[in-house]
């Protein structure tokens, strides 16, 4: 059944396509699986656990979640985002066995709080957040939908990389006049948000920050796309080298939070 969600969280069905080809495809997409399997290798086990991946996109992250043991539950509020998912799955190198272990369900995240779920043990949500009209309420709605001492894996998008992005670029105006949100129908998110303050809103639904993650710390201020497409591989190893180390963690173009619920 199609969920009824509202009119202000985006719904990607326009744009499937286009992020495939721009960050799924890309180094981008390459980038942000190797920080989630360094930051997961080292904190979470997946084998016989129930996960809900909420915002699956078109399941790239969803299909190692099953390779690593995990059942998984793919929602997202885009009928052809989940149709790109499913057809990925099916298409991948992964056993009819851990296939199997796939469910799909066309929903919002507001939708998920009227399900009578069996509390998942991992949840996961990842460039979600910074698309919600009211992004702070994202806690208030995964906490019953996690089992005591469970795990959320947050990706968003963070506004001190987009800040510095501009600088580089000279867009002074837009940093002067806070013009941070995106356009409608444009792949730059609605609410850029602030480490800081998507750490405060954990801490109050009593979410421990287990580990913290840049993502593209660096990659995305080297303007000459040549020069890192060189060397791909160095490209990968030095953003997992930096990617939780001061300053260039909080530059990173997304943040990645492993929260443990109390």
């Amino acid at each position: 059944m199609t969920d009824k969600h509202p009119a202000e969280d985006r719904n990607f069905d326009d744009l499937a396509l286009r992020f495939q080809s721009k960050i799924y495809d890309s180094m981008k997409g390459r980038l942000r699986l190797a920080v989630l399997r360094q930051d997961f290798n080292e904190h979470v086990t997946l084998e016989g656990k129930r996960v809900l991946d909420v915002g699956a996109g078109q399941g790239q992250w969803a299909m190692e979640m099953l390779r690593r043991g995990g059942e998984v539950h793919l929602t997202d509020i885009s009928a052809e985002m989940l149709s790109l998912a499913r057809t990925n799955i099916q298409n991948s190198e992964l056993t009819e066995a851990q296939k199997a272990k796939a469910s799909f369900q066309q929903i919002s995240l507001q939708g998920l709080i009227e399900q009578n779920f069996v509390p998942f043990d991992v949840v996961t949500c990842h460039a979600v957040l910074e698309w919600l009209d009211q992004p702070a309420e994202f806690f208030a709605a995964v906490a019953p939908l996690l089992t005591s001492g469970g795990w959320c894996s947050l990706i968003f998008y963070n506004i001190n990389g987009l800040i510095f992005k501009n600088l580089l670029r000279t867009n002074y105006a837009k940093v002067i006049n806070r013009d941070f949100r995106g356009a409608r129908g444009g792949l730059t998110p609605l609410n850029p948000l602030q480490p800081e303050e998507v750490r405060v809103w954990a801490g109050d639904w009593n979410y421990e920050v287990v580990c913290q993650s840049g993502i593209r710390v660096f990659h995305d201020y080297v303007l000459d796309k040549r020069l890192y497409e060189r060397d791909p591989d160095a490209v990968e190893a030095l953003e997992l080298l930096y990617s939780r180390q001061q300053p260039y963690r909080d530059l990173g173009r997304y943040i990645h939070l492993l929260l443990r619920k109390a």
